[in-house]
């Protein structure tokens, strides 16, 4: 076991989530009274759904063709935050749907991540929010490409545990 608990579990099975499963993750965010769903605009929610709706589901496909399957775990988290916050496939709440798809997948994968620190989360979202502005535009051909965002959520993944046992 190493020191994060990732030992060599790794993601392999990406039968789960589908497209629609990732599109209806973000609806239900957009559904939650908690957690404003903000675009900035003065969007009506049936707008936003269509607009979350009409992603396409080929370029939701792509996180799973091109997913780095060697990778170690911690890298593997990284790459699927960066992909989804990066190429922000949603009007909103691209992070919310990446942590809860993130959990989905490994939890298929029988790997079993406890809750991860609120705070920590938080700072992570909050200077992941910041680096998406500086870097260039993440593409369907740069979804798993090293970044700086990438960088912020390895560090934040190997600060944490990933599983429990």
């Amino acid at each position: 076991m190493t020191r994060n608990g990732t030992d060599q579990r790794r993601i392999t099975d990406l039968s789960t989530p589908t497209p629609e499963a990732i599109k209806y993750r973000n609806t239900q965010f957009l559904r939650d009274p908690e957690h404003p769903y903000e675009t900035g605009l003065d969007d009506d929610p049936e707008r936003l759904r269509r607009k979350i709706w009409n992603v396409r589901n080929g370029d939701l496909r792509r996180l799973f063709r091109q997913f780095p399957v060697q990778e170690p775990l911690p890298r593997q988290c990284a790459h699927w935050v960066h992909a989804v916050v990066g190429k922000h496939f949603f009007p909103d709440a691209n992070h919310r749907t990446a942590i809860a798809t993130l959990r989905r997948l490994m939890r298929h994968n029988d790997i079993y991540p406890p809750a991860w620190p609120v705070d920590r989360l938080r700072t992570a979202r909050k200077e992941s929010h910041t680096i998406r502005g500086e870097v260039d535009p993440i593409r369907l051909d740069t979804l798993y490409r090293r970044d700086r965002l990438h960088d912020r959520w390895y560090e934040f993944f190997t600060a944490v545990d990933l599983t429990t046992d």
